[in-house]
């Protein structure tokens, strides 16, 4: 009896370590991935002044212009503009920002952005008045680099069809698996160098990747991935 108790006091040793194994391998496979999909990470994002790979946290909704809308209460929509967005373009000198009032439609130009002789005009992933704007941007436009889905929020609307559009947006996980699908389509677009402005070796996206690219390749990438056009 005393054996066969010793027996299975080591088998059951033998089975905890195991299970604790299994258990410490599936987080190092699952976290890296929760952390690119932004679940472990902090909505506001601080970059590197290199680039990074691009955040779109959970509980935000997002276009496929890289625009991104958060419900406020009081029937408001906040958006502003995601962190692949802030990473192209490097340090933002300025943000033209509709005044309040003004009305919006989906896919009609909401803001626009500059970062030394490079524009870039965003769509608005909702439609709707203009009923608040983050004034703080005017003073320091390098908020929208620093906090893109926080502080650097650029305006708020009161929301025209919310039922019909929101459906049209992507959560953060359909966010993700749609633009590694658009960066795979790039490739038949930009030659290797061209590319290579615009992502590092790995997942990364080089800072300041506008004002790397002649105005041939700026202008496709405005076309292919904010479904813009260059100003």
């Amino acid at each position: 009896m005393v054996i066969l108790l010793v027996a299975l006091t080591f088998l059951a040793a033998i089975l905890i370590r195991a299970l604790l194994n299994h258990q410490a391998r599936k987080r190092a496979v699952i976290m890296p991935k929760l952390e690119r999909e932004g679940v472990a990470l902090s909505p506001a994002l601080a970059s590197s002044g290199s680039g990074g790979i691009p955040q779109f946290p959970i509980g935000i909704y997002y276009d496929d212009g890289h625009a991104w809308v958060r419900l406020d209460e009081g029937n408001k929509a906040r958006i502003g503009l995601d962190d692949f967005t802030q990473q192209v373009m490097g340090d933002i000198d300025e943000i033209e920002i509709p005044p309040v009032g003004s009305r919006l439609n989906r896919g009609e130009v909401a803001w626009r952005l500059r970062h030394g002789g490079r524009k870039l005009s965003q769509l608005a992933p909702l439609g709707g008045t203009v009923v608040e704007v983050n004034q703080r941007l005017s003073r320091d436009p390098s908020l929208a680099n620093r906090s893109p889905y926080e502080e650097g929020w650029i305006l708020k609307i009161h929301p025209k069809a919310l039922t019909k559009e929101m459906p049209e947006l992507m959560d953060s996980f359909q966010f993700r698996k749609h633009f590694d699908q658009t960066k795979a389509e790039l490739r038949s677009f930009f030659n290797n160098e061209g590319l290579g402005r615009i992502y590092g070796d790995g997942e990364e996206v080089i800072r300041g990747a506008a004002e790397k690219l002649d105005e041939r390749w700026w202008r496709v990438l405005v076309t292919q991935l904010f479904h813009s056009s260059p100003d």
